[in-house]
């Protein structure tokens, strides 16, 4: 069998067209989704007919410098992490003996997630590579067309690139942390793996576009570089943003940064138009969520409807996920991106609502009892509408179960609540 034989056969062993991480590879080189992966390893010495690009899982000296030889010279490695099966990062290597933080795109709040970036990063700092289990090199005669964009925004030559494979899901996307060779952020551009992807980051792009306009939120959000068509698919890049990760609790930093976030664009909606528009969006979902969901959803709207009658509610722009992984604190203030799910005349209370369900359900954090809880039990027809509304948006982006069923819980607790003040 000849080696461009071996070479085919290998890429139909390795790659399906589901797979994401074949998926974020073709999207990353800017390659048409029918394409076929070129792998270099089992070709010929004196190989012919191979696209500008190619990739090899072998990193063997003799293999990098074979390609080296033929014209390949632009390389850029990769550690595979966990594996390449499992794929959700891709982690340059040591530079010069230096290592790089390519993860500073995953900021996780769990300890055991905690823990293991811990150990990633102590065994990259000691410059030992030899514990990667699976790698990839894409090599080409030339630069890449994502460094040529890079080039071209930042007037940059030379990068480092960091991949992260996002959420398998219905709006996976993968992001890439662009670096210079001694480790300094220059931005991050996202790319889409799925068309609902790529409607977010086309949203996303919009209210960054626009919040630029407002110089109370300017500098509080991500600077726009980029964003359009790119070799057959929408992308945005952004730039990076100083400081550490938000605290669990709502202070009065996250009550600043919303006051002005809602000051860029102030209305008004009835109770009536607001319980009408939750069980518009409800109802997409209520049908595939079971019986007890569906009964759920009606007595909430029925308690909104009834709470909420005759009333005004103070709306604005919506974050969306205003979540301590998407807040940056930096010098007294807050910064906030991933604006993809962002939303124009929401309560003005539902990014509140969205930080402290998120972190009690997924940072076990507690809010009871509290003084930055006790706004659900002032405002519970809107909170309720905001579980409603949030639950039937997890449902579509296929969110982890967990998530679904903290909003039944709390559904069930507000319900009971509402009973015992209205003596029902």
């Amino acid at each position: 069998m000849t080696g461009s034989a071996l070479a085919c056969e290998e890429v139909q062993r390795l790659g399906r067209p589901e797979d994401s991480y074949e998926r974020a590879l073709r999207t990353f080189l800017g390659w048409v989704p029918e394409g076929s992966l070129a792998l270099a390893d089992q070709c010929p010495l004196a190989h012919v007919g191979l696209p500008d690009v190619v990739l090899t899982q072998s990193l063997a000296p003799e293999v990098t410098q074979r390609l080296a030889s033929e014209g390949y010279i632009n390389q850029h490695r990769f550690a595979v992490l966990p594996s390449r099966k499992r794929a959700r990062w891709l982690l340059p290597p040591t530079y010069k003996g230096r290592p790089l933080d390519g993860f500073e795109l995953y900021r996780p709040f769990s300890i055991g997630a905690r823990i293991l970036k811990a150990l990633v990063l102590l065994v990259r700092a000691t410059g030992w590579d030899a514990w990667v289990q699976d790698e990839v090199l894409m090599a080409s005669r030339s630069i890449l067309p994502i460094e040529r964009l890079v080039n071209d925004i930042t007037g940059e030559s030379r990068f480092i690139f960091s991949l992260s494979l996002g959420t398998p899901g219905a709006f996976q996307k993968l992001t890439v942390q662009v670096m210079r060779p001694d480790g300094k952020i220059l931005g991050y551009v996202k790319m889409p793996l799925t068309d609902a992807a790529g409607e977010r980051l086309s949203n996303e792009a919009e209210f960054l576009q626009k919040l630029s306009d407002f110089p109370c939120m300017r500098s509080h959000v991500p600077r726009l570089l980029f964003a359009g068509p790119w070799n057959g698919t929408n992308i945005l890049f952004e730039s990076p943003l100083d400081g550490v990760i938000g605290p669990v609790h709502f202070t009065n930093l996250h009550k600043s940064f919303l006051v002005s976030l809602h000051s860029c664009c102030t209305a008004v909606s009835s109770g009536q138009a607001l319980v009408h528009r939750t069980a518009q969006t409800w109802e997409n979902v209520a049908p595939r969520m079971g019986a007890k969901w569906q009964g759920l959803g009606r007595e909430a709207l029925r308690i909104a409807q009834q709470d909420l009658n005759g009333s005004l509610v103070p709306c604005g722009i919506q974050h969306g996920d205003f979540a301590p992984w998407n807040l940056r604190t930096h010098q007294g203030d807050l910064f906030a991106f991933d604006w993809e799910s962002a939303t124009w005349g929401a309560p003005n209370l539902w990014d509140q609502f969205h930080f402290l369900a998120q972190t009690e359900c997924l940072l076990k954090a507690t809010h009871e009892g509290q003084e930055d809880g006790a706004v659900r039990e002032q405002y519970r027809a809107l909170y309720l509408l905001y579980l409603l509304n949030s639950t039937a948006h997890l449902k579509e982006e296929e969110a982890e179960q967990k998530s679904i069923d903290y909003r039944e819980k709390q559904i069930c607790r507000y319900i009971s609540r509402a009973a015992v003040v209205t003596g029902i």
